[in-house]
């Protein structure tokens, strides 16, 4: 689950919010009314669910958008008749009066994707850093069976994988295959 800012003026707001969303199981990190605090807790989390109102006291919600922690998704509780033209489809928007089930429902669908981005970038993040070994470890064989130096076994496996027309990682496997058994 993310954790959650709530970010609303008024602390009866506030209360109401957090007591839904620690019934349905959210933990909420702070509980602000500037949008300079909400700011500041945004950047000790990743990750995380900034719920707040149209006008806070010291600014509106787009410049708290452009101000939080890019991991952070932001939750826009207001009346839509706030909203002279469309709304920014980025925004994630939450009309008032709401009732419980659809607050939790919108809180459930940002989590949800928060989740995914995190899951996503970590798999990227594991894959990076297996490719990495395996192209060092291509090195360290090409350096042992070839006796290249580091940026010889680098140049070779850069020119071999762009003469084949496949990936210098594909062609660090082969190596690894070739003369080490494994990738």
């Amino acid at each position: 689950m993310s954790d959650i800012i709530i970010a609303f003026p008024n602390p009866g707001d506030s209360k109401v919010l957090r007591s839904i969303l620690i019934k349905n199981g959210y933990s909420i990190v702070g509980v602000v009314t500037s949008g300079a605090q909400a700011i500041n807790l945004s950047d000790d989390i990743d990750y995380g669910i900034v719920i707040c109102a149209y006008q806070l006291n010291d600014m509106q919600y787009m410049e708290l958008r452009d101000n939080v922690n890019e991991t952070c998704e932001l939750l826009l509780i207001c009346s839509p008749n706030k909203f002279n033209g469309a709304l920014d489809e980025s925004i994630n928007f939450l009309p008032m009066p709401f009732k419980v089930i659809e607050l939790a429902k919108k809180v459930g669908e940002i989590s949800d994707k928060l989740y995914y981005e995190r899951k996503r970038k970590k798999k990227q993040e594991d894959r990076g850093s297996k490719n990495f070994l395996t192209i060092q470890r291509a090195k360290a064989l090409l350096i042992e069976h070839r006796n290249m130096t580091e940026p010889q076994a680098h140049k070779y496996l850069q020119s071999s994988s762009m003469e084949n027309g496949d990936t210098i990682i594909n062609m660090a496997k082969k190596i690894c295959l070739l003369y080490g058994g494994k990738e």
